[in-house]
């Protein structure tokens, strides 16, 4: 009954899968010998994955110049070889790619690397979906607003005075995947947090939409924001068995990567690899180790960086002094500019723009009777939205003067996470079954929540990046201490047929003269 489950999910997964497009079809074409023939590879490309099957499906339904090379799908899309391409063949592609899943062959990071996302696309039923270029949903602000300060406070609470960074986009992005494969309590848990109790299809649509209005399509603007999402899941069935429903989600929603891999040292190297890349080189790593009850981790990176739109110049910047939390005077280089004032009944602010000014760097400064832990901590969504929506409705300038400032940061945010109101997931009672296929005989949890950021704020603009891990574990039995046994008295002994499990020599050793 579960392998049936698999199989169904693993075919409304292909069914909901969209049109192939002639980008899936190889332009290079091998020789066609049974030596680079690949069981289910119905394009040709050398690789079987999920763009083989939707391919297929379309050809057995009638569009037969999907191939115009040979008239007809590669040799390996015969996957059951009765010597014909049928929808047996079909169905046995579909039970292939289930066991896949949780076979592939362990990645080798580099940018070509191959994935089982590779050649996928997002599914119809999220094209033309809300937030896609749209305006931005209020209730959609509201709860991010909320996410945002909620983890600020906790995290300030957690960093005791210290400087604090955190990035509410990329940890909603990496706990966002997470909840697609949360059910239950667990799930609604999620929801809470996450969108203050939208449901996980809407927050979908939602973070989607986010992530899509980050990318610059201007030529002139001198800003970029890349976010990259991944997924590695250890290369062990008895462990863990990905569903492909969660990760078709993750394909559609957040443009995840999807990897099986050792959980070694070489798993180790491949996502701080991949953390490097994709945060430019900014978060040089974000796993110490590799635990041996980790089973899965879920990756977020996020790479900011832009220009001013008016720039520093040299004569701008000068020598000063910056009075740090615990009353310590330090040498500080001071920025001068004359920028856009805001304002409310403890706060005066400035925002600067960054080019093409999409994106704008905003500093709040508290009152002098009102310390900075004091604020944070009467920080509320409401007062924090009216700060930054007051830019733009008055022309009021200020003379300000900003340190330069660079700096780097990094948390576990178990804490905080379960004090905001999502604590199952943390625990052995946590529902993770629209992950695992196997979750009711291997429970998941989240083992722990890892989050780093880097910002460098100068007179020409901003770099900034973030990086969150999701890191799921299982409850893998403790290891059992090695029993001893020491032949020292008479023993039998057999040779045996291991295919048959007869003996071909028995005895007894009673005397060893």
């Amino acid at each position: 009954m579960k392998f049936r489950k698999i199989i169904a999910a693993a075919a409304a997964l292909t069914i909901a899968a969209p049109a192939a497009t002639s980008a899936f079809i190889s332009n290079a074409t091998p020789p066609l010998d049974s030596k680079n023939i690949v069981t289910g590879d119905t394009n040709l490309d050398q690789v079987f994955n999920l763009a083989d099957i939707v391919l297929f499906q379309r050809w057995l339904k009638g569009e037969k110049d999907l191939f115009p090379a040979y008239g007809e799908p590669a040799p390996g899309a015969d996957a059951n070889n009765d010597g014909k391409f049928d929808v047996f063949d079909l169905i046995t592609m579909r039970r292939l790619i289930v066991k896949d899943i949780t076979s592939a062959p362990e990645p080798s990071f580099a940018p070509n690397a191959q994935n089982l996302c590779a050649g996928i696309s997002k599914s119809p039923r999220i094209i033309g979906t809300a937030m896609s270029g749209g305006d931005t949903d209020k209730e959609f602000i509201d709860s991010q607003t909320k996410f945002t300060v909620d983890l600020f406070k906790a995290t300030y609470n957690e960093s005791k005075g210290k400087n604090d960074l955190i990035s509410p986009y990329s940890v909603a992005q990496a706990l966002g995947m997470t909840a697609n494969g949360a059910n239950g309590t667990t799930l609604s848990e999620m929801e809470k947090v996450l969108g203050d109790g939208m449901n996980i299809e809407r927050l979908n649509g939602y973070f989607r939409g986010q992530r899509e209005r980050t990318v610059n399509t201007s030529d002139w603007a001198k800003w970029s924001i890349s976010t990259a999402n991944s997924i590695w899941a250890i290369n062990d069935r008895t462990r863990i068995q990905v569903l492909p429903s969660f990760i078709q989600n993750c394909v559609d929603y957040y443009d995840s990567e999807f990897y099986i891999a050792p959980f070694d040292d070489t798993t180790l190297n491949d996502v701080n690899n991949w953390v490097n890349e994709k945060t430019n080189e900014m978060i040089p790593s974000i796993l110490n180790q590799i635990e041996p009850d980790d089973v899965m981790y879920l990756v977020n990176a996020v790479a900011f960086e832009a220009q001013w739109n008016e720039p520093y110049e040299k004569y701008m910047v000068s020598d000063g002094k910056f009075t740090a939390a615990d009353g310590t005077e330090q040498d500080a280089k001071m920025m001068s500019s004359s920028e856009y004032y805001i304002s409310d009944e403890n706060t005066q602010g400035i925002v600067k723009e960054y080019m093409g000014r999409k994106y704008a760097f905003a500093a709040l400064l508290p009152d002098e009777s009102t310390s900075i832990d004091k604020y944070i901590g009467e920080l509320t969504p409401e007062k924090l939205n009216a700060l930054l929506k007051s830019f733009g409705s008055s022309f009021d300038m200020a003379s300000v003067k900003l340190p330069k400032f660079k700096y780097e940061y990094e948390n576990e945010l178990n804490d905080e996470l379960i004090d905001m109101g999502m604590p199952t997931s943390f625990s052995s009672n946590a529902d993770f079954s629209n992950m695992s296929a196997i979750a009711d005989r291997n429970p998941l949890h989240i083992g722990y929540v890892k989050h780093k950021t880097f910002i460098d704020l100068d007179e020409n603009g901003t770099k900034a990046a973030a990086a969150t891990i999701v890191v799921m574990k299982d409850e893998s039995a403790p290891a059992r201490p090695e029993k001893e046994i020491v032949f020292d008295r008479p023993f039998v002994y057999c040779i045996f047929d291991t295919e048959t499990n007869i003996p071909i020599f028995i005895g007894v050793l009673n005397s060893l003269s």
